[in-house]
């Protein structure tokens, strides 16, 4: 694991840190951030455990935080290889909302209660659980960067943080 340096780091057992988007920026205030098992393995399930809570402070600044139903969020993966040649990043975006991707990725979101919900709640808690795996086949062995920022439909940010780990590819 690649432990942040000179960085705001999240709350949890995690190394990641707010960004890219600067914490006072991010309208879901952020209790915990778990990763587990950290470091992340390869081939093999890991899951996320965000939870917090949107206060009432940043409610007053933006009218429409009611309306979650279209956020949006966006992972975007970059690699330093070994030599240091750096890959091009990529980015992939998805819908902010319970779903079932196929057998190996899910993003769950429950409410206050601890009920499942389609979409998170402008009000309490809320607490966004994901698991998936990462194929070793389709991985080339570097310090990876995961920026993950989560935004409402005019680009308003709920959340945004990012780590680094290192992961080993396994060859064909």
């Amino acid at each position: 694991m690649i432990e942040p340096v000179d960085m705001l780091k999240v709350p949890g057992n995690n190394n990641a840190t707010y960004g890219p988007v600067p914490k006072v920026d991010q309208l879901f205030q952020i209790e915990f951030l778990d990763i587990a098992p950290s470091p992340i393995p390869v081939n093999d399930f890991f899951f996320v455990f965000l939870r917090g809570v949107i206060p009432s402070s940043k409610k007053t600044d933006v009218g429409h935080v009611g309306n979650l139903t279209d956020a949006a969020l966006s992972f975007t993966l970059s690699v330093v290889l070994p030599d240091g040649e750096r890959e091009q990043p990529s980015t992939y975006t998805v819908p902010l909302r319970t779903t079932a991707f196929d057998d190996k990725a899910h993003i769950s979101i429950r409410g206050a209660e601890g009920a499942f919900v389609d979409h998170m709640a402008s009000s309490g808690r809320n607490d966004i659980v994901t698991d998936f795996a990462i194929p070793g086949v389709f991985l080339k062995t570097g310090a990876w960067t995961f920026e993950v920022e989560a935004r409402l439909g005019d680009g308003t940010c709920l959340f945004a943080v990012s780590l680094t780990q290192w992961l080993e590819g396994t060859p064909w």
